[in-house]
């Protein structure tokens, strides 16, 4: 069984991008850019404003807004490696 993966800090970089930290050390910049986009339950993400008050949710299991909107550490971990994949292939 896989050790479940808890965010420990999250910072809003600019509009649709968040600095996550998770408990296994690794702090990466997450881009959600593509998850906001289009989606009407994630609109008001778009609203810089609303999208810097994001929180760690209690227990570290995401990150969440007010709004209700929320993603789990695993997804976020999961688009970052692929932008980290995507970006070591593209500089070899």
């Amino acid at each position: 069984m896989t050790k479940s993966l808890n965010v420990t800090a999250v910072v809003p970089a600019a509009p649709g991008l968040l600095q996550v930290t998770w408990d296994d050390g690794v702090t990466r910049l997450v881009d959600l850019r593509a998850q906001l986009h289009g989606h009407v339950s994630l609109d008001m993400l778009n609203i810089a404003e609303v999208f810097r008050d994001v929180a760690v949710v209690p227990g570290g299991g995401g990150v969440e807004w007010a709004n209700g909107a929320d993603f789990s550490a695993r997804s976020l971990r999961l688009w970052s490696d692929e932008k980290t994949n995507l970006n070591a292939r593209k500089s070899a």
